[in-house]
């Protein structure tokens, strides 16, 4: 038996064999273990999925199926961050995103973009778009709608967010649904996926030093002018990586 002791303010996780535990995306949080008495999964996946419910769609579905989405490849791209100053791809970028993606799948788009909450609630804005990628606003919508939202689409992509975490853990019961694709620009992007199959990062040279070298920018205190930002993620990059999922997905 390997023992495991992590401190969360310490550096690495190392086991009792000093091998780093690279594929534990909590790992810094371990030391739960030994206060609830429990075993965290050594090996993927870590956390368990959500399903959505086959049966009854939630209002938020229900309302975009009558109105005309979710038919085709529906794309939910994830604005929502907690600090749009470094963490947020842009809702032009994804949408350039949408574009390109519809132009070499040749297909039509339909590009949700998903926000995070709002004191009024939940809005619904339309807004135009070309004859090959029509865009709607989503502010405000409850984790459950999102949920009973996500499976359905063909594909999400997102900040690396809450949101983004929830997707990748949100499935139909079959346990059929979208690949998931989170950015990654300053922290290792090992440490926030899911361990499922599905959930895939695109990420900065930056944080993959952070994941080869188990190191992160506070803890390690990496000064900012060494970090990098999610304008190193071009949008033809993230395109040509999406539309290699999508046709993984349709073999």
């Amino acid at each position: 038996m390997v023992s495991i002791v992590c401190d969360p303010a310490a550096p690495p996780c190392w086991s009792s064999a000093d091998h780093v535990y690279p594929e534990l995306p909590a790992r810094y949080y371990l030391a739960l273990e030994r206060r609830l008495g429990v075993r965290l999964p050594a090996a993927r996946p870590f956390a368990p999925l959500l399903a959505a419910r086959p049966d009854r769609f939630s209002a938020l579905v229900e309302q975009l199926r009558v109105d005309g989405w979710l038919s085709g490849l529906t794309i939910a791209a994830i604005t929502a961050t907690s600090w749009p100053q470094r963490k947020d791809y842009s809702v032009d970028r994804f949408t350039e995103v949408a574009h390109l993606v519809a132009e070499r799948q040749r297909v039509r788009v339909q590009l949700l973009i998903v926000g995070g909450q709002h004191s009024d609630g939940m809005s619904v804005v339309s807004s135009s778009g070309s004859s090959r990628v029509s865009v709607l606003h989503l502010g405000g919508v409850p984790a459950d709608d999102l949920v009973d939202l996500f499976p359905r689409c063909g594909l999400v992509i997102g900040n690396d967010t809450g949101l983004t975490h929830l997707a990748a853990l949100a499935r139909m019961p079959d346990g059929s649904g979208p690949p998931v694709v989170g950015l990654y620009a300053r922290h290792s992007h090992s440490k926030w996926r899911t361990g499922w199959p599905h959930h895939h990062a695109v990420a900065t040279d930056f944080s993959d030093r952070m994941h080869q070298g188990d190191l992160c920018p506070v803890r390690d205190v990496i000064g900012e002018a060494a970090c990098a930002d999610l304008s190193a993620i071009t949008p033809a990059l993230l395109a040509r990586s999406c539309t290699d999922l999508l046709m993984e997905g349709s073999r």
